[in-house]
């Protein structure tokens, strides 16, 4: 059975819009050059807001939302000829005693190659399912869970090693 296209109303797209804005953002921040993060989240809404009328509303907006934030941060990256980058740890920063696992897990994953940490990202910092972060990613499932499942291995191995060389 097909679900329907639901066309959405304007207090349906502002609704959409206030509960995932900060999302997007963090997203389009992590994923784009920060000065103009700002601006490919509002491309993103505008894209949304363009399509509302063929919204299929199967799965979480959060999804679409992020697919279409995905798709504009890439076309950001090509038309500035580079590839997306991500946030670095500024290391100006004295981490103190209760921050150095957040600070460990944040350069464990930072390490990581730049899929393996969107898919993280998406599964487990957005709560997207497997299927919503795949479609995100424009992969199957099954891809999804490879990766997924990669990632998590390099994670670990990457906390590890940095365990033991703290611990020395």
């Amino acid at each position: 059975m097909k679900a329907e296209s639901v066309a959405l109303d304007e207090k349906a797209i502002r609704l959409v819009v206030e509960k995932h804005y900060e999302d997007v953002l963090a997203y389009c921040r992590r994923h784009a050059p920060a000065s103009s993060a700002e601006d490919l989240t509002q491309e993103t809404f505008l894209r949304f807001v363009r399509r509302a009328e063929a919204y299929d509303e199967r799965g979480k907006p959060l999804a679409l939302l992020l697919t279409i934030a995905r798709n504009a941060c890439i076309d950001a990256a090509r038309s500035a000829s580079r590839a997306p980058s991500f946030v670095e740890l500024d290391e100006g920063l004295e981490p103190s005693q209760s921050d150095s696992y957040a600070v460990e897990l944040e350069s464990a994953l930072f390490a990581l190659p730049p899929d393996e940490r969107e898919a993280l990202e998406l599964r487990f910092d957005q709560g997207l399912g497997v299927a919503e972060a795949a479609s995100v990613m424009g992969i199957s499932r099954f891809a999804m869970n490879r990766l997924l499942k990669r990632a998590l291995a390099h994670a670990r191995s990457a906390l590890a090693s940095e365990s033991k060389g703290r611990s020395k």
